[in-house]
């Protein structure tokens, strides 16, 4: 359509009233302007401890964002180990699909790697926000875009790719599904 638009604009009564409202920076886990702002590793949490957050901070309202965010308008800052609460946690940088057994196309479990595999993000590149995506399969349904690291479940192992989504050419074939944070080189010597 935008090829089109370059020598054919839109009729007049199909034109925008208003300009889109310019890119918003991404709610950090924090302070905002509304409330306490929480990530939630892997957009997914359990109903009580999300029902425990909102008592325990008293918040007005809840504000969902589209990047795995809470807004607790009006509420109080609480500690939580349920809920991501530092700006630069690395579980913010990672995608990691349900797994095996949750999804019947896995073959390795996903999230349990994931977060074993989050201290070593800082460890790959000190200072550099390294993104990781952790997939049971192929098709790599929890991020559709490129990751910087990307590990991809084939016959209950992982297939290790860089700057790639996961239907690409896998670097390192058949690692075993084993976490290897201890490792100062986890994502080449270990898998």
């Amino acid at each position: 359509m935008s090829r089109h638009l370059v020598t054919h604009p839109l009729p007049r009564d199909l034109k925008p009233l208003e300009p889109p409202a310019p890119s918003a920076a991404l709610p950090r886990p924090g302070m905002s302007a509304l409330g306490p702002v929480y990530g939630v590793a892997f957009g997914q949490i359990e109903a009580a401890a999300l029902a425990r957050l909102l008592r325990d901070s008293g918040a007005a309202a809840l504000r969902l964002t589209p990047h795995r965010a809470l807004i607790l308008e009006a509420g109080g800052r609480r500690d939580s180990t349920e809920f991501l609460t530092a700006a630069d946690d690395p579980m913010l940088r990672i995608d990691a699909c349900p797994g095996a057994p949750s999804c019947t196309s896995a073959t390795v479990e996903t999230r349990a790697m994931a977060r074993a595999l989050a201290p070593a993000l800082e460890t790959v590149a000190p200072g550099a926000r390294r993104s990781l995506h952790v997939s049971g399969c192929t098709k790599g349904c929890a991020r559709a875009r490129a990751a910087d690291i990307t590990l991809v479940g084939r016959n209950g192992k992982f297939d290790l790719v860089r700057d790639a989504a996961p239907g690409t050419h896998h670097r390192r074939q058949g690692c075993p599904p084993r976490p290897c944070a201890h490792s100062s080189e986890p994502f080449d010597a270990c898998l």
